[in-house]
């Protein structure tokens, strides 16, 4: 039996975002959940305590609210999340020019599992020869026409792109960053995923660390979602030790959806 792949690092997969925008503060509510390990020794600590300190960790401990394991990346002055509006499709394009085989496939499944959480169609526009920048143009007429540019999943090779892999010493498996209109606004428009070319794992969601999962966790920075630090979320920055997305990230990605009413979308510059 080969040993799997090495799961990746913590990774520096957030590509920047205007300065207009303002980061999302933490909620009194959003505090850290105690990982499975921590809650089962808290467990037989009360139970020598007596059965009246154990019924009320119980009381206070609801497994059902994930209120505190998802994070948005920023938020508008009425303190809601930045999102996309849910009304409309969020249209894509592939780079696949350096991609490993089975590399669509990742894309396919990763926007599917998105969708199906967030109730927003996603329409594929086909292949781009587009290369990710770090500021990237959220509006290129000459090369998608006159509407906001889709978003560019792409793999690069980080020693021929403007988009730093590394940080604190680790190097990212990908790289992701959502996008306002130039001008600023309150709703995302188009975003980009850089995926490293030289991360060793292949394409897949069968283990940790796998290309799918990658792309995954990308795609929710790309929908508003940041950094959790809860074990068992995807959104945990080393991906949470999962391949998909936690009971956090879903509902995060549901604030994030259809069910939370239509934006209008800003009109393009031309």
């Amino acid at each position: 039996m080969q040993p799997l792949p090495p799961a990746i690092p913590p990774r520096p997969d957030l590509g920047g975002w205007p300065d207009t925008w303002t980061p999302r503060p933490p909620e009194p509510e959003r505090q850290r959940r105690f990982p499975v390990w921590v809650i089962g020794s808290a467990i037989l600590t009360v139970f020598f305590m007596g059965a009246a300190a154990l019924v009320s960790f119980f009381t206070r401990y609801d497994p059902d609210d994930h209120t505190h394991e998802y994070a948005f990346l920023a938020a508008d002055v009425r303190g809601e999340p930045i999102r996309w509006n849910p009304c409309e499709p969020i249209h894509y394009v592939v780079n696949l020019g350096l991609a490993p085989e089975g590399s669509m496939q990742d894309v396919q499944e990763a926007v599917r599992r998105v969708s199906a959480a967030t109730g927003i169609e996603f329409d594929y526009d086909g292949s781009s020869d587009e290369v990710p920048e770090r500021r990237r143009f959220v509006y290129q007429p000459d090369r998608y026409g006159d509407r906001w540019a889709p978003v560019l999943i792409a793999w690069v090779d980080p020693d021929d792109t403007n988009i730093s892999f590394k940080r604190d010493g680790h190097t990212a498996a990908g790289v992701a960053a959502p996008l306002v209109p130039a001008d600023g606004g309150d709703v995302l428009v188009s975003g980009w995923i850089a995926i490293n070319l030289a991360d060793p794992n292949p394409p897949g969601f069968t283990f940790v660390g796998a290309q799918g999962p990658v792309v995954l966790h990308e795609l929710g920075h790309v929908m508003g979602l940041d950094h959790v630090e809860s074990t068992g979320e995807l959104m945990e920055p080393s991906g949470g030790g999962v391949t998909d997305f936690g009971a956090g990230d879903l509902e995060g990605l549901e604030r994030l959806g259809r069910q939370q009413g239509c934006l209008t979308t800003p009109p393009t510059p031309g």
